[in-house]
């Protein structure tokens, strides 16, 4: 008989789950950039456009939600019987559409503020050096947003599966990897840090080439989804 396969609901559950978290959180992240457009405007300033503004804050959140997927479902899952297989691609099918969600959504509100712009004039700089500003083209910025979400994402789950399988002693050798891991994929997208640290590394503007930053970032992505079927595959669940 063929075992049924359950990742489909698993991912479903978590995404559903997460993505409430998620409302909450572009509620708050919305709010402090209209205070932001109030504070400026009185000082004949400017703030990013929501997109930009947003991209750092989403990096962030994915961290987290990461973090929380090792420890606030791991165990939870196994005990009602799915299997550690299934659990792994529910969590990355489930990230793939929470990073594709918070993607989309500073998407909405950044048109929602272009609107709104052609009728009231709005404090916004329009010419940010971001690379996840939309100058070079909506299609690369938002390709960018979402690998750096779902990136993050992995990093977060990489840290508490690493925590949930070894403690807290070996646990703190896997944020030394996320370290890494995140200096690589900043590394990717633009920033100079990791060229500043290793002289001979060339520092290359993402915006320079986006096709270099998008492959090195789902080359990184790749090693990730191995490492974290590794941790998986065998895992203990703690009662």
């Amino acid at each position: 008989m063929k075992q049924l396969r359950l990742y489909p609901k698993v991912a479903f559950d978590l995404f559903y789950e997460q993505f409430k978290w998620a409302i909450w959180f572009f509620s708050f992240l919305t709010a402090a950039h209209i205070i932001g457009m109030f504070i400026v405007a009185r000082n004949d300033a400017s703030v990013d456009r929501f997109f930009v503004f947003s991209s750092y804050s989403v990096a962030i959140f994915m961290l987290v939600c990461g973090i929380i997927a090792a420890y606030g479902f791991l165990g939870y899952y196994v005990q009602q019987g799915i299997t550690r297989k299934d659990l792994y691609m529910g969590t990355v099918l489930s990230a793939l559409a929470l990073a594709a969600a918070v993607t989309l959504v500073p998407l909405a509100v950044n048109g929602i503020e272009h609107l709104v712009s052609s009728f009231i004039a709005l404090p916004i700089d329009t010419e940010g050096a971001s690379v996840f500003d939309p100058s070079a083209g909506w299609l690369v910025a938002a390709v960018t947003f979402f690998i750096n979400a779902f990136t993050y994402y992995m990093i977060g789950w990489l840290i508490g599966l690493g925590y949930y399988r070894f403690g807290w002693i070996i646990g703190f050798g896997f944020v030394g990897i996320a370290v890494a891991a995140l200096s690589l994929n900043g590394y990717f997208l633009g920033d100079s840090g990791l060229s500043s640290i290793i002289p001979w590394v060339p520092y290359i503007p993402a915006e320079a080439s986006p096709a270099l930053a998008i492959t090195g970032s789902l080359v990184l992505i790749a090693v990730l989804l191995i490492f974290t079927r590794l941790l998986t595959k065998r895992i203990t669940i703690k009662m």
